[in-house]
């Protein structure tokens, strides 16, 4: 893989129609302990980022999302953006329940399971500030990774961060990932630790880190 083969841009209509069936996967190879036990394993995970990503506004949107791509193939994707967004675009996730139930591509025992896991799940996350950039999702397929596709991911969101003047880029990740030290070659810090003692208990949890940069 050379450089000059790579692009590194935001998502365009054509790739994000293109790219969808593989959005699910990377998202929850970021953190599949949470994803999992919020989302259940019956397939609710694909279904929701599935019809998110082609909603602007939407935690897991085509919109916010810039990819690294050689020829047609996507090497890698970051998904951010401002960081009071995060409780906005979550919010915005719930408009999407009715289409899914009518379609037939998910039950209401689904998403009221899902609403009562994620509540337990959220005291796992430090509040997300106004004033930084949130790096919700940095993943790279597993035939890509330790080719450098993240590292230009982030250097590039760390760059349109300071450009847009947030003081911070922050992202949360799970203590047992080994992005951990990856995160921390590239000038992040660990700012909180957090852990719930029945999520570690009884689902496997690891402490949750809250990481971040100054721009």
């Amino acid at each position: 893989m050379t450089a000059n083969t790579l692009q590194l841009a935001p998502v365009s209509e054509h790739q994000a129609a293109r790219f969808a069936p593989l959005i699910p996967a990377l998202v929850r190879a970021t953190g599949p302990v949470s994803y999992d036990y919020q989302f259940g394993v019956d397939g609710l995970l694909e279904q929701v980022v599935t019809a998110s990503w082609s909603v602007p506004d939407t935690l897991f949107c085509a919109a916010c999302t810039t990819a690294v791509v050689q020829g047609d193939e996507l090497l890698g994707i970051e998904l951010g953006f401002a960081g009071p967004n995060f409780y906005a675009f979550k919010a915005n996730l719930v408009a999407l329940a009715p289409d899914l139930m009518a379609q037939g591509k998910a039950s209401y025992e689904q998403f009221a399971g899902l609403a009562a896991r994620a509540e337990t799940a959220s005291y796992l996350n430090a509040h997300v500030p106004d004033d930084v950039y949130y790096l919700h999702a940095l993943s790279t397929p597993p035939q890509h990774r330790g080719k450098g596709v993240g590292r230009e991911l982030l250097k590039a969101a760390i760059g349109r961060a300071a450009k847009a003047g947030y003081r911070e880029l922050q992202l949360d990740v799970l203590a047992d990932n080994p992005a951990v030290g990856f995160y921390q070659a590239m000038g992040l810090r660990i700012v909180a630790e957090l852990r719930s003692p029945l999520l570690s208990r009884d689902h496997g949890f690891p402490a949750e880190y809250r990481m971040a940069v100054t721009l």
